[in-house]
């Protein structure tokens, strides 16, 4: 803040031109940040989450695999409902404090990704579809069924799970560069 005294001894106070930099920094981020990408990927990102935990209700009455001894459906699908929440939080309280905690928030949705994918996968490797031992014009047993429907959801939410690890990926890598474009005019104040 610059300081002139006028000749009738009035005092003015004027931004520098450090602080309009500031300024117009903030803004931009404020600008970038409502375009509309936390809500278009906060929206995306709690559907997702929703998506899995209503597709896992059916493995409920399903053999118990490690699956769902874990609980790998409802976790992952929560904190990807959490990172969702984060994400539309950001869209109306756009600072960088805010960034960084949804930044953080998206990494972690990342890394619940991936085991929940892992974990997935081993299930349907260690826990594989009964085979069917009927003869032409004779039905298989219910196991066999069972097991085919049970694999066909885990393989169908696993999609889902690297659907979200993109989005999550692609959101974070946005939010990385945004943080790193406006980390050099911090506010004391915020």
């Amino acid at each position: 803040m610059t300081l002139t005294v006028s000749t009738d001894l009035s005092v003015n106070t004027n931004p520098t031109q450090v602080e309009l930099k500031l300024q117009d920094k903030q803004k931009a981020l404020r600008d970038s940040i409502e375009k509309g990408e936390p809500k278009i990927f906060g929206v995306a990102q709690i559907v997702l989450g929703l998506l899995i935990i209503s597709y896992s209700m059916p493995l409920l009455s399903a053999e118990r695999t490690m699956i769902l001894n874990f609980g790998v459906p409802w976790w992952s699908g929560l904190m990807f409902v959490i990172s969702g929440a984060a994400a539309l939080a950001l869209e109306k309280y756009a600072s960088l404090k805010a960034v960084s905690v949804c930044l953080a928030v998206s990494a972690v949705a990342i890394i619940i990704s991936v085991i929940a994918l892992i974990l997935y996968y081993a299930d349907i490797a260690f826990s594989p579809a009964a085979k069917c031992h009927a003869e032409l014009h004779q039905m298989c047993k219910q196991q066999y069924y069972a097991t085919h429907f049970s694999t066909g959801l885990k393989t169908t939410i696993s999609m889902v799970s690297m659907v979200q690890t993109a989005l999550s990926s692609a959101f974070t890598v946005i939010l990385y560069n945004q943080r790193r474009n406006f980390t050099g005019y911090v506010t004391v104040t915020e």
